[in-house]
């Protein structure tokens, strides 16, 4: 019994990234509360450490999808991958490939001198 109750706090937990904002906080408490009564210390670590990592070291917003649910994943790295999917209609070579890394990660840098400028 006790190891379901944990399970379904850890499930709970894990969706935070598609619940709506507005309810995290209360979820957050419940669990936190029931896992006092019950002693659940080791989860209570780990509540612990969400707590401080996730809500409030980090912005909501930037974890939270509830209202952007046009962009899923929150891995920026499959994303970048999808990027490269999408920016090469076949395989390329190693040398196209680098050419192409390279450029992308000028254009951060360009972009930022840009908006100095005011161009």
């Amino acid at each position: 019994e006790n190891n379901h109750k944990i399970y379904l706090f850890y499930k709970a937990i894990t969706n935070f990234p598609f619940i709506n904002p507005e309810y995290i906080f209360g979820i957050y408490n419940y669990i936190k509360i029931i896992c006092q009564i019950y002693n659940y210390f080791y989860f209570l670590n780990h509540l612990e450490y969400f707590n401080k990592t996730f809500l409030y070291k980090y912005d909501i917003q930037y974890w939270n999808y509830y209202n952007d649910i046009n962009h899923i994943t929150n891995n920026a790295s499959e994303s970048f991958n999808n990027y490269l999917k999408k920016l090469f209609y076949k395989k390329p070579s190693f040398y196209e490939l680098i050419y192409h890394l390279k450029r992308e990660e000028s254009l951060p840098y360009y972009n930022y001198k840009r908006k100095i400028e005011g161009v």
